[in-house]
């Protein structure tokens, strides 16, 4: 990716903390779940799959919208590393006799 602008390759790392990708992965869990039910109400009560699929296919393109982007809400809780500290080394001398 060294071809690509430098704020191009920012935005495509999205980087979010663990916190809300836990939160993001379970809301989108719900939502898949809640999204097949209501379209297979929706294709038994029309008599159609493909209406169907239709709206189970809307339905997965805006969960896409809402959870691939990097959205500055889901950077709340950035991970903290410690500095990097400098070895130290002690000199002893050696004692001859």
């Amino acid at each position: 990716m060294d071809y690509l602008p430098a704020p191009v390759i920012k935005w495509l790392e999205g980087r979010i903390d663990p916190t809300s990708q836990r939160l993001v992965e379970q809301y989108s869990q719900y939502f898949l779940v809640l999204l097949v039910a209501v379209a297979f109400v929706i294709s038994f009560a029309l008599k159609s799959v493909m209406i169907g699929l239709e709206v189970f296919l809307g339905g997965f393109v805006l969960l896409l919208g809402a959870t691939v982007p990097p959205w500055p809400c889901l950077n709340r809780h950035p991970i903290k590393f410690l500095p990097v500290r400098q070895p130290t080394y002690t000199l002893t001398k050696e004692s001859t006799t």
